[in-house]
């Protein structure tokens, strides 16, 4: 059950260049998304159905139509195409996470910014946004954890050419050296559980900063 001896050879041979990438992909999507997020539910649709076909329908004909309208618009096989397709996930699960607290969060607020000469947007900039911050961090969280775990988008769209994380532990499973395959395998799991713990790190101190934050 326990290893002979313990080293860090496994890491030094290690890799690093997918976890940089699973890194900049993901960033990338929850910078993206998260605008997105926020400005759908304060101005669009109350019930916006069609944004949750990724996650009802199966992957893999969903990202294969993907994959056809990236070669048919030549944009396949690189990290810009790959953003693209995480974000048909990234986008749902981030507005799922986020629309509970943004239902309950008490619209006077907004009012009485409005009757001190705000706009609307002002008010949702400098008033709701701010009080909505915690759970915020956690919709974010959510949505970083969600890119680093796609696999068929980023094998697909990406062509092959664009490695993650992910894309590593999956092919190194088929009979890559196990060593390998147990660092991708951590740093895989690592990178969510870092992106959580930051979230609440975070929403901690900017709870004892802020008093009365949601």
């Amino acid at each position: 059950i326990i290893p002979d001896d313990f080293s860090l050879n496994a890491w030094q041979r290690a890799d690093f260049e997918p976890f940089a990438t699973t890194i900049l992909i993901a960033g990338c999507c929850v910078f993206i998304a998260l605008p997105l997020t926020l400005l759908w539910l304060e101005w669009g649709s109350k019930q916006p159905a069609w944004l949750y076909i990724p996650l009802i329908i199966p992957a893999l004909p969903f990202t294969a139509a993907q994959y056809q309208v990236a070669l048919l618009l030549d944009f396949d096989g690189n990290l810009t195409a790959v953003i693209w397709s995480h974000l048909a996930w990234v986008l749902p699960y981030m507005l799922l996470t986020l629309a509970g607290a943004y239902r309950n969060f008490d619209e006077r607020f907004v009012l009485a910014a409005k009757t001190l000469t705000y706009s609307h947007w002002q008010a949702c900039l400098y008033i709701k946004w701010p009080m909505l911050v915690r759970p915020i961090l956690a919709a974010c969280a959510v949505g970083f954890a969600v890119s680093v775990a796609q696999y068929l988008p980023t094998l697909f769209v990406g062509g092959g050419r664009v490695e993650t994380v992910t894309t590593e532990a999956v092919s190194l499973s088929a009979g890559g050296n196990r060593s390998s395959l147990a660092v991708q395998a951590v740093l895989q799991a690592l990178l969510p559980l870092l992106a959580f713990v930051l979230a609440a790190s975070l929403s901690q101190w900017l709870g004892r900063k802020h008093q009365g934050l949601k």
